[in-house]
């Protein structure tokens, strides 16, 4: 069953959100935030990266167009991602298409397109597991929002390493191919070697242009149907 793969296939990634939710959330009540505003904006945005994006200028005096265009910016993304995976909800009515673009994240883009990519067509995959995600990120974040807000020096706990987890998980996950580790591998070397000379933002843009020409000279394993040496059954 499809909703069942999805859960045992992406439960490392849903419990990882749970502890980035929770980060956010211990994040977003030190900027100034209210229990309220942290948990709104999970639930309205849902976003992970634009969120920490906000509330970081916020605490240090960003006016609200900065803010917006910042998010506006960061979430551009977004666009690639429905546009590859818009052929796959081309049956799909109006409002389950709003929905499934709602729910849409790195996270739920990264799984969803590997289950199309081994020739499945059901959108139930992709729904069930982009809205465990929501639940599991509003949940870390409620969490966070209330119990964070005294803590001092979250780093010292190693949560502020949940978001590499998350995308650790991901790739874990999504690796069907050799082509795939290739990529994953050049890239984390790249931007790893970027960070260490002390770029941040570069690094991600710079690691993420290097993949698709990996993509390009790599060579992918012939059969389709090859299965990940990650995949958890």
């Amino acid at each position: 069953m499809p909703a069942r793969a999805a859960v045992a296939e992406g439960w490392p990634v849903l419990l990882t959100s749970v502890v980035v939710g929770i980060t956010y959330g211990v994040v977003a009540r030190q900027s100034g935030l209210s229990v309220a505003e942290a948990s709104g904006s999970s639930l309205l945005v849902f976003a992970g990266a634009a969120q920490f994006a906000a509330v970081g200028l916020l605490r240090e005096g960003a006016g609200t167009l900065e803010v917006a265009a910042s998010v506006l910016l960061i979430n551009l993304r977004h666009l690639l991602m429905a546009a590859s995976l818009r052929p796959h909800f081309a049956r799909a009515s109006l409002v389950e298409r709003l929905g499934l673009g709602y729910i849409l994240t790195d996270e739920a883009f990264a799984m969803g397109i590997g289950h199309f990519r081994r020739g499945h067509g059901d959108l139930v995959y992709y729904a069930t597991f982009g809205t465990l995600l929501w639940l599991c990120w509003n949940i870390g974040t409620l969490a966070g929002a209330i119990f964070g807000a005294g803590l001092e020096h979250p780093e010292r706990y190693g949560i502020d390493f949940a978001i590499t987890a998350t995308f650790l998980a991901i790739v874990a996950v999504g690796v069907r191919h050799r082509t795939d580790l290739v990529v994953a591998v050049a890239a984390g070397i790249v931007a790893g070697a970027l960070r260490l000379v002390g770029a941040t933002t570069l690094a991600v843009v710079v690691a993420g242009a290097v993949a698709p020409i990996v993509v390009l000279l790599a060579r992918d394993e012939p059969s389709d149907t090859a299965e990940s040496p990650f995949r958890t059954r």
